[in-house]
């Protein structure tokens, strides 16, 4: 796919607010969503559903059905395959009004990267690193997918799947490997966040004899 197809004489924030006229002024699925957007290349729509893992816009019910389409996104990407969806996630309904919401703050928040966001650097144009980014983001929309009720665990890897995105649609080297450091910092995080879960579950339990960290790491 050609991500950057159709967005080289628009800022990635203008091109989002080209295609949110186009879209149906009532509830959308993910489907619709898929049908509209996917010629466009994969990273505009990860952008879209990334932002609820972002910005202060809750959309109960979202980060399985979202984290599973970014998912299979990437590996479209990554294996050149055409992407087929699970009824439940294709079927899966926003409502407009947080439809709007995710397009107003996820607008202002593009525009702000935008300002440091420019053409340089070549790597983006490199096949092996589109290939490379396509599996980076299936990694940490996995993180996205998992339920761990634990802060920063999902905006970590959120933020460096959004700014990766845009390094694509701005073909941005420099703001690609902003992206990489994110995602390397969020993946520390995780792991210490998880090791340190284990330590305390296993500190619970050794009040009834019982280890389970040795037998894990």
């Amino acid at each position: 796919m050609n991500s950057n197809s159709n967005t080289e004489t628009l800022k990635t924030s203008k091109k989002l607010e080209e295609i949110r006229k186009t879209l149906p002024k009532e509830n959308i699925t993910i489907g619709i969503l898929l049908d509209n957007l996917l010629s466009e290349g994969i990273y505009l729509l990860v952008i879209i559903l990334v932002a609820p893992f972002i910005i202060p816009v809750s959309i109960p019910g979202s980060s399985t059905p979202f984290g599973i389409m970014i998912m299979l996104l990437a590996l479209s990407s990554l294996l050149n395959k055409n992407i087929y969806l699970p009824k439940s996630v294709e079927n899966y309904e926003i409502s407009h009004e947080s439809f709007d919401k995710i397009f107003n703050v996820l607008y202002k928040a593009l525009r702000f990267i935008e300002r440091i966001a420019k053409p340089r650097g070549n790597l983006v144009n490199n096949t092996y690193i589109l290939k490379f980014n396509s599996a980076v983001i299936f990694l940490l929309a996995f993180f996205l997918f998992l339920p761990i009720p634990i802060p920063l665990t999902d905006f970590c890897p959120a933020l460096a799947i959004l700014v990766l995105s845009v390094s694509n649609l701005e073909e941005d080297t420099y703001l690609m490997i902003v992206g990489y450091l994110i995602t390397l910092a969020g993946i520390i995080y995780f792991l210490s966040v998880s090791y340190t879960g284990l330590e305390l579950v296993n500190t619970v339990l050794n009040h009834y004899n019982i280890t389970i960290l040795n037998n894990i790491i």
